[in-house]
């Protein structure tokens, strides 16, 4: 009867021989076949235990209570049924894909995948085989590997309408929004009325900024939520599913930008009967981290928190952990996230996602080598250094290390994996102009050509007006003054990256530089008509240096240049040798990072008895934490150029305070007030100038392609107002990538560089300067190649 799958006779069958045969086993077995197919389960229950009661040693008695108890919600004690059973028999196929569910329940993804691939190796393959692995892998963040299982479970039963679904959200969660509207919607032609589905494809089309659809989709999953239900329903898993559809709507309505419309959806998920509510409040977090409200985000997650505890609601995940962990990150509460990373592990999330999510916390903090060495560690687990996540804090890594070809590889092979997410191929680009075109695994080159004008600092003309002549021309001389001026430099620039294994990057590049106009020059004291032709060589080598949890970068090395001027060769031409430093550092303590230089320029010139000894060097400041919309910033830096057998110094300064201030990813904002001194001495004759000079700069992206950067700044000449001078300009640039294959170590990936083309005018107003020129328009012009 059990064979033929008469249950109804069979339970009459076992009921009439249950008092005739009280002793045998097989009556209560029986009995429990025919109750747990009816569903009967707390029967069914009753019935094996009472069949082991008689014989502890029916293997097929443990392993059906098992299931029951699977499907009653008690996975632990399912676990011990099935093991029992598979210590009496190893070869227990049906014991061992038991345990592997009742694993995965336990959130046991690692020991669900060794019996089901135990269980394969008894059973043969089968869809259960890949419904547990594909949930495993899920589980475990390969969610490569999890849509894979899904297929192959597709492949037994084409037309299940659940495993359209778990594919569709495996797509989602790999970003791969419109492949995952594919299955979803598979999904709602095969299980019509699923509100699950709905809401999984309003997320999806928000993601892609397709309003109307994801509109659409958000009505139809709330009107299947709040359907009246039927006789067929489990009225307590609906109610719960009711709040789980507001959270995923609202989270779309989110995505979409309607940021109000989603808080209605949390607050009516908050409230409806049995709510997961700690997913409801970090929703709510992670809305009001959105919006700049930390303290409002921040007491969500305790209010989750003490609800929990109080028994309120079930405690929190490992995944919901992590997903509080990434609230606190977006509010910049570094320590408090890895707090929740450590309550995420012991609540059985993934160690790779804890170990990822740890990643991105010392990444944000410039902590590069905590950083890698989390990642170092998910490396070792088998497939997961393929993950989206992985690949692209190790990008992240490998570019605070400042290994510009390894964060290329990394970012594009995060790229790859990043379906339709931007963050990956944004990385990519700045990685690209960074590193350059990779013509093989050692060598990258740069290229890049600018027409852009030159313009004077104020306080030179107040030395030129003192200097140049014989008796100094008095201020208040307007017609005697030297008028204002400018050139039009003219720069194409070849530079190239070295790599070569463990050995610091190296690089350098060929200039060639031809500037047109007048110019002063200090060391003939004297102001010359130009047409000046630079030939520049420069080689350097950029190690990195950690102090601490800080990392400083440098670039020292050396540069030649010959200079050669068809208009006044006498003042101009020269041979120049420099051996130059520049300086940049992450974010000491979270609060100040730096950059600078040094550099030390030698030669003579070669039409007259002159030989130049310079040195100049600079210091900038950025006072306030690395992710911080408002920062100080502060610099100085100083010229002293000294011409031999001339008796000649010219000396400049510089001085800034001014604040930064980002107001979106899309709005950048600087206002400096900076003071600029010159002197010069020629003989026994010296000059003294002075300036303040407040000066702004607006950068506006109005989209990922186009840039537009607005400057002004205004010269208060002090004591000589003569040269008081307004300067503005306006730069609009376009970008677009250029795509290319590319064999490195790890094999083909895709790169992709950025093509920059930027074009603009430059202004410069002299109000005072009545004679001549009194106001000049230039115009910028840049074409940068990777």
């Amino acid at each position: 009867l059990l064979q033929l799958g008469q249950f109804a006779e069979l339970e009459a069958l076992t009921s009439k021989y249950e008092q005739i045969l009280p002793k045998e086993p097989d009556i209560p077995l029986l009995a429990g076949y025919a109750h747990k197919h009816d569903g009967r389960l707390q029967e069914a229950l009753a019935d094996f235990t009472e069949a082991l009661k008689r014989d502890p040693t029916v293997v097929t008695a443990s392993v059906n209570r098992g299931y029951v108890l699977s499907d009653l919600h008690r996975p632990r004690e399912a676990a011990d049924d099935f093991e029992i059973a598979i210590k009496s028999e190893p070869k227990n196929g049906v014991a061992h894909l038991g345990l592997a569910f009742a694993d995965l329940n336990l959130q046991k993804s690692d020991a669900a995948l060794r019996e089901a691939r135990l269980a394969q190796q008894e059973l043969g393959d089968s869809k259960p085989i890949h419904i547990i692995r594909a949930t495993a892998y899920g589980r475990e963040g390969l969610l490569q590997k999890a849509g894979a299982e899904y297929r192959a479970a597709l492949k037994f039963t084409p037309d299940d309408g659940a495993l359209h679904l778990g594919l569709g959200q495996t797509l989602f969660a790999q970003r791969q929004y419109h492949e995952a509207i594919a299955e979803l919607q598979t999904a709602a032609r095969l299980v019509p009325g699923d509100a699950s589905v709905h809401a999984m494809l309003a997320q999806c089309y928000a993601n892609l900024q397709q309003r109307e659809q994801a509109m659409r989709e958000i009505q139809l999953a709330e009107n299947e939520a709040n359907r009246p239900p039927s006789s067929a329903d489990n009225a307590d898993a609906r109610q719960s599913s009711v709040a789980d559809i507001y959270v995923s709507t609202g989270q779309a309505l989110n995505t979409l930008g309607d940021q109000k419309a989603a808080m209605e959806r949390f607050s009516k998920a908050l409230v409806a009967p049995h709510s997961n509510r700690v997913g409801v409040r970090f929703a709510i977090a992670q809305l009001m981290a959105q919006q700049g409200d930390s303290s409002a985000a921040v007491r969500q997650i305790a209010l989750a928190q003490m609800e929990a505890q109080a028994g309120d609601t079930v405690a929190p995940s490992g995944e919901q952990y992590i997903q509080a962990a990434g609230v606190l990150g977006q509010l910049h509460e570094y320590n408090l996230a890895q707090s929740y990373l450590h309550r995420a592990k012991v609540a059985g999330a993934p160690d790779t996602s804890v170990r990822i999510a740890s990643a991105n916390n010392y990444l944000a903090t410039g902590n590069t080598q905590r950083a890698a060495a989390e990642l170092a560690a998910v490396s070792q687990v088998e497939n997961a250094d393929s993950s989206y996540p992985y690949l692209l804090a190790q990008a992240q890594v490998y570019e605070q290390e400042h290994h510009t070809d390894r964060a290329l590889s990394a970012f594009a092979q995060a790229a790859n994996t990043a379906g339709d997410d931007s963050a990956a191929e944004e990385g990519l680009l700045q990685a690209g102009g960074n590193e350059g075109y990779r013509v093989n695994q050692h060598l990258s080159l740069l290229s890049d050509f600018a027409v852009q004008p030159i313009f004077e600092d104020s306080t030179i003309y107040v030395l030129d007006s003192i200097l140049d002549s014989p008796v100094a021309v008095p201020k208040t001389d307007i017609s005697e003054l030297p008028p204002p001026r400018s050139s039009l430099q003219t720069e194409w620039t070849a530079a190239y990256h070295l790599h070569f294994g463990a050995m610091p990057t190296a690089g350098g590049f060929f200039q060639i530089r031809n500037a047109r106009g007048n110019i002063s020059v200090p060391a003939t004291d004297s102001i010359v008509n130009r047409n000046t032709t630079d030939y520049t060589m420069n080689f350097g080598v950029s190690p990195t240096i950690h102090v601490g949890d800080s990392a400083i970068t440098l670039n020292s090395g050396l540069q030649g240049t010959i200079r050669r001027d068809s208009l006044s060769p006498q003042q101009m031409n020269q041979n120049l040798f420099r051996l130059f430093t520049y300086v940049t550092t992450s974010s000491f303590f979270n609060v100040v990072s730096l950059n600078g230089y040094v550099i030390r320029e030698t030669g003579p010139f070669t039409n007259n008895n002159i030989y130049l000894h310079a040195v100049t060097g600079a210091v900038n400041f950025r006072v306030g934490s690395p992710w911080g919309k408002t920062a100080l910033v502060t610099g100085w830096g100083a010229t002293d150029q000294r011409f031999s057998f001339v008796d000649t110094e010219n000396y400049f300064t510089s001085s800034y305070i001014g604040i930064e201030r980002r107001f979106s990813d899309r709005l950048n904002v600087r206002a400096i007030a900076e003071d600029l001194r010159s002197w010069r001495m020629v003989g026994l004759r010296s000059g003294i100038a002075q300036a303040l000079r407040p000066a702004g700069v607006v950068d506006f992206s109005p989209t990922r392609n186009w840039d537009v950067q607005a400057t002004f700044a205004y010269s208060n000449t002090r004591s000589f107002h003569a040269y008081d001078m307004f300067q503005s300009g306006i730069a609009l640039s376009y970008t677009r990538p250029l795509s290319r294959s590319f064999n490195d170590e790890t094999g083909q990936v895709h790169l992709k560089y950025p093509i920059r083309f930027s074009a603009g005018i430059q202004e410069e107003t002299f109000p005072n300067f009545t004679q001549g020129q009194g106001q000049q328009f230039r115009p910028y012009v840049s074409i940068t190649l990777f």
